[in-house]
């Protein structure tokens, strides 16, 4: 699995929440946009997109993370071991089924927090 994309995908992520941050404080200590001029909706949108990176960022972490975790065990000599030749073997599927797990725990949190008046 190619880990430049994921690289890109990350550091977008990262970028765009730190940028859409910096504005944000701009924006609100000029006094041209604060929470209460904005609309719910607005509010909901800027809830939304901030998640939806934030998800992007952790689904984009997995791959770096097992492939760094190969990397530096193959590195300190622990190529030999039983799991590390295993885990070289099936890196997309250990990868895949983080990203199911994940999946798996936001379609429990995503109801609870909208139900909670997270998007609120």
């Amino acid at each position: 699995m190619n880990t430049r994309i994921f690289i890109i995908i990350l550091a977008a992520s990262f970028g765009l929440m730190i940028l859409g941050a910096v504005i944000g404080g701009i924006l609100e200590s000029s006094g041209t946009v604060t929470r209460e001029t904005l609309s719910s909706n607005n509010i909901i949108i800027i809830l939304i997109i901030y998640f939806t990176l934030f998800c992007a960022a952790a689904f984009a972490f997995v791959p770096l993370a097992v492939r760094f975790f190969i990397v530096m065990q193959i590195k300190i000599g622990n190529s030999e071991f039983f799991f590390i030749k295993w885990l070289q073997a099936h890196e997309h599927a250990v990868i895949y089924s983080f990203w199911i797990f994940m999946i798996i725990g936001l379609c429990i949190a995503v109801p609870a927090a909208v139900k909670d008046g997270f998007f609120k």
